[in-house]
């Protein structure tokens, strides 16, 4: 039997459409990259939705949009406050809890996520807010029917008064 093998003329044919084609690819890419002699200048990116870099109440600045706070009454503020008080929890790791002046914190899984000031816009909205005063339309919470139910608005969850 005899074998058939690949000459030196084979091999040397091969190498040459090798090389041939990697100097047509390096032509093109060449070709391709040529801008007249100017070079490329990248347009500045802008995000389509603005993203806050945290979500911490006080890292991010309050929008323009967002009307003022009512000017209430203390004792009106009082009783709102009161109906805010206690813990209202999500489940054993995740609640909410609020003292009768307003002051409380939210904690879950053993952090401390938020501690602040509630401050009634009204008699079921309170807005949440750091010690540096400074807040956000989603740091609220609202008082669902019938007071035994807590909606927070900054992880649209709902927690149950405990």
């Amino acid at each position: 039997m005899r074998r058939h093998s690949v000459g030196p003329a084979a091999t040397r044919a091969a190498s040459i459409a090798l090389a041939i084609a990697a100097a047509v690819v390096l032509a093109f890419t060449a070709l391709a990259s040529y801008h007249g002699g100017k070079k490329p200048v990248a347009a500045p990116m802008r995000p389509v939705t603005p993203v806050p870099v945290s979500t911490i109440p006080g890292s991010v600045a309050v929008p323009p949009t967002q009307p003022a706070r009512p000017r209430l009454s203390v004792s009106r503020t009082r009783a709102w406050l009161t109906l805010l008080r206690g813990r209202w929890a999500r489940d054993r790791n995740n609640y909410f809890q609020f003292r009768a002046d307003g002051t409380g914190q939210w904690v879950a899984y053993g952090r401390k996520l938020w501690s602040g000031k509630a401050t009634p816009r009204g008699a079921r909205i309170f807005d949440l807010t750091d010690p540096s005063g400074q807040d956000a339309s989603y740091w609220r919470v609202k008082l669902l029917t019938g007071g035994k139910r807590l909606y927070f608005a900054g992880s649209q969850q709902t927690y149950r008064k405990a």
